[in-house]
């Protein structure tokens, strides 16, 4: 390859010392092209010596024909050997001693509603108020 270059480069000066672009042309592109070989053959090498390097660390997987066969896990009495220690109690996690406030929102009062079937009236929770009501014995049939 150094003989390759060193034509090159005196094609280079030719081409300087007679002003002939297109030989200028030519060298630069043999010099561009075997700067392409090059870092192609300098990037497979790299390749193939990292695949080697994985293929020692990573050697092929295979199945084993013995961990198809599985053997159930023996199911027998077994003590809990879980002891609470009270590890995971914290003082800045207490609940507070606060004093309860009361209860300002009113009990809910039901409302009467008549059914549109059978005629029947019924209380109701106010949240279930709808204008054509049917009674739940009407709703089984």
């Amino acid at each position: 390859m150094s003989d390759l270059s060193v034509k090159i480069k005196k094609l280079i000066k030719k081409a300087k010392e007679t002003g002939d672009m297109e030989l200028l042309d030519l060298a630069t592109d043999l010099i561009d092209s075997q700067s392409i070989k090059n870092s192609q053959e300098k990037i497979n090498k790299e390749v193939t010596k990292n695949e080697a390097e994985l293929d020692n660390k990573f050697p092929e997987f295979s199945m084993k024909s013995e961990s198809k066969m599985r053997q159930p896990v023996e199911v027998k009495k077994r003590t809990n050997l879980y002891v609470d220690k009270g590890e995971h109690k914290d003082e800045h996690n207490i609940t507070p001693n606060v004093e309860l406030t009361e209860r300002r929102r009113p009990t809910f009062k039901k409302v009467d509603q008549t059914c549109q079937r059978c005629s029947k009236v019924v209380s109701v929770n106010p949240s279930f108020v709808r204008d054509f009501f049917t009674c739940d014995s009407c709703l089984r049939r």
